[in-house]
């Protein structure tokens, strides 16, 4: 997790063509999360970035892949506070 302007950058470790999406733990300095959805024309980003915003109370465009569109390494970028938002992961993760 690193702060940006105006946001949070999580590492994400996706796994798709899971049986359901699910928070996973840590993998490494990333979050892993599980999707259905198979790794082709996006629909695994798509699914996970919504899974990651409605898991922590985000709107669907607050959230939104910076980087690693074609890897299972993503970076996500959360707008917002970042204070709030580190709250909010921390407490989804319980850390």
């Amino acid at each position: 997790m690193s702060e940006g302007r105006d946001g949070l950058y999580v590492n994400i470790h996706a796994q798709p063509g899971a049986r359901k999406p699910q928070l996973r733990g840590l993998h490494g300095d990333a979050v892993k999360i599980a999707v259905a959805e198979a790794a082709q024309d996006g629909k695994a980003n798509a699914a996970i970035v919504q899974f990651v915003a409605s898991s922590l109370g985000l709107g669907r465009s607050e959230a939104e892949i910076a980087s690693g569109h074609t890897s299972r390494k993503k970076r996500l970028f959360l707008h917002g506070d970042p204070a709030d938002l580190r709250l909010r992961l921390e407490k989804w993760l319980a850390i």
